[in-house]
């Protein structure tokens, strides 16, 4: 068990719908941090980790391909991390 406290932080994690990006996810959430997080294609593995940490308020899934540089031209949403209250993470899509 890893002893961490993220809490009024905001992470961003990219790859967080399976494996160890998933693990990651659930960890940094755990630890007290506000999550978003990108995906491909597996679309119902991200909501189950959203619902998995909290609902909305606390993870939200983004789905984005990163694997280019290019691919990543697309704007994120913007995230706040001047506040750790739920209206400052990205909305699904």
């Amino acid at each position: 068990m890893v002893n961490l406290s993220l809490a009024g932080r905001v992470a961003l994690i990219t790859g967080g719908s399976r494996g160890i990006g998933a693990a990651t996810v659930k960890m940094f959430c755990q630890a007290g941090a506000q999550v978003a997080f990108n995906y491909q294609k597996a679309r119902k593995e991200a909501e189950e980790i959203v619902k998995a940490c909290g609902g909305e308020a606390r993870c939200s899934a983004i789905q984005q391909e990163l694997s280019s540089s290019s691919s990543g031209a697309r704007p994120w949403p913007s995230i706040s991390t001047a506040s750790s209250d739920s209206s400052s993470m990205p909305s699904r899509k």
